[in-house]
């Protein structure tokens, strides 16, 4: 989104939704979950007037500020962001006296029914082959031996998620809930698998990227040069969550599930063999949890905005929580505890003061708007689970699972009850 001047005014809407005061307070209780980083708050001021986002430090020392939100003008900026609107001239913001119809996709009372709600399904990876699930390192391989089978275990996480999300989104269809999932079953958002994408996209999407100076000469250069398949693919995936991003927010979800299986992944011999590990835990993330140098750029500011200043973080955390509590409780699943030694949780993000959850600058918990869980339901090489997720004893929505699967749909399932009637 490119903005050509640095200091934002926005109008008053004559029936405020929510008060001045209720934004402010609202502001200052969530930005304890978005800055993971405290160097951050040399780019953000508040006071009883407005609050002011800076696009560097030094900005900020010299009073320039990149976007100044009056309280009283929040609902008019929040539906500039929702309409997904470029603001290119100070005509466009002249032009939004009046808050659009679609607003209440922000400040209307959380939905207490399925009818009429709108829940999106992102199945996390893309992986059609055993092969690009390497390049994904989203895999299991274990040796029979090592868990006392008589053949090897071998499976990935895209089709675990692809298996999750079609049987979850034919329960909430059946509710009454209308569902997107993201993609088809071993392809990304744009519909295609890494190997095609590779051929046919790749330097195309170079190119436009060049274009547009979102990479530079040298880095062009490197990519056609010198680049291996890992980095193409990682190249790839980048482009995939933006995608990912902008369906769910094209689509206008009122409920993101992103739906990931964890794993631990070290210890793995020359043949990609992994050792079977005991722990075994649940997590969820929600956006927050900006570190160093991660408000950067004008898009990250923006949606740093919209976390800070709507109603969708305080929702994800709710929405997370019960999901959470009730992998729990159905599948048995230990929520992870705030006291951890994960490196990632104790660095990366910040507790959200529920079992289990997290705020964590992910790219698709940053970029997808409304309310969102971002879960990680199990840890795939826990030596238990890797045996049941191995089996294909379950079949439901014409897709062939395991029965451990089907647990993990209860729980999902449960917990968007949960949060409907709470």
């Amino acid at each position: 989104m490119k903005i050509l001047f640095t200091s934002i005014l926005f109008f008053l809407f004559p029936i405020l939704l929510f008060s001045q005061v209720d934004y402010q307070a609202r502001a200052e209780k969530n930005l304890a979950y978005l800055i993971r980083d405290s160097i951050l708050l040399n780019q953000i001021e508040m006071d009883n007037e407005a609050v002011r986002i800076f696009a560097s430090a030094e900005d900020k020392k010299n009073g320039k500020a990149e976007f100044i939100v009056k309280w009283e003008n929040v609902q008019s900026f929040l539906d500039l962001l929702i309409q997904g609107k470029k603001i290119d001239s100070l005509s466009s913001i002249e032009n939004n006296k009046i808050v659009h119809k679609d607003f209440s996709y922000v400040e209307e009372e959380k939905p207490n029914s399925y009818k009429g709600l709108r829940i999106a399904i992102d199945p996390g990876h893309s992986a059609n082959n055993f092969k690009t699930a390497i390049l994904e390192r989203r895999y299991i391989k274990m040796k029979a031996n090592d868990v006392g089978l008589k053949k090897d275990i071998r499976f990935y996480e895209s089709d675990l998620t692809w298996q999750t999300a079609k049987i979850l989104a034919k329960r909430l269809r059946a509710k009454g809930a209308e569902v997107l999932i993201t993609r088809k079953k071993g392809k990304n958002a744009f519909g295609t698998n890494f190997k095609k994408w590779k051929k046919s996209e790749f330097h195309k999407t170079l190119e436009r990227d060049l274009k547009n100076k979102i990479i530079t000469q040298k880095i062009y250069n490197w990519y056609l040069e010198e680049a291996t398949e890992k980095d193409i693919y990682k190249y790839m995936n980048k482009k995939d969550l933006i995608e990912r991003a902008k369906i769910i927010n094209d689509f206008r979800a009122d409920i993101s599930l992103i739906i990931h299986y964890n794993a631990n992944g070290n210890n793995v011999d020359k043949d990609g063999y992994l050792q079977p590990i005991s722990n075994n835990y649940c997590m969820a993330f929600t956006g927050g949890g900006f570190m160093k140098n991660e408000l950067s750029s004008q898009d990250a500011r923006l949606d740093f905005l919209r976390l800070l200043l709507s109603n969708d973080l305080e929702r994800s955390i709710a929405l997370s929580g019960f999901i959470m509590k009730q992998h729990s409780s159905i599948a048995k699943v230990p929520v992870t505890p705030n006291k951890n030694n994960l490196r990632y949780l104790q660095r990366n993000s910040v507790y959200a003061d529920m079992d289990g959850v997290y705020c964590r600058n992910l790219a698709l918990s940053r970029m997808v708007k409304g309310a969102i869980c971002f879960g990680e339901s199990l840890m795939q090489d826990n030596i238990n689970e890797a045996v049941l997720l191995n089996q294909k004893n379950y079949k439901e929505a014409g897709v062939r699972t395991s029965s451990r699967i089907k647990l993990m749909v209860d729980a999902y399932e449960a917990g968007i009850h949960e949060y409907l009637n709470q």
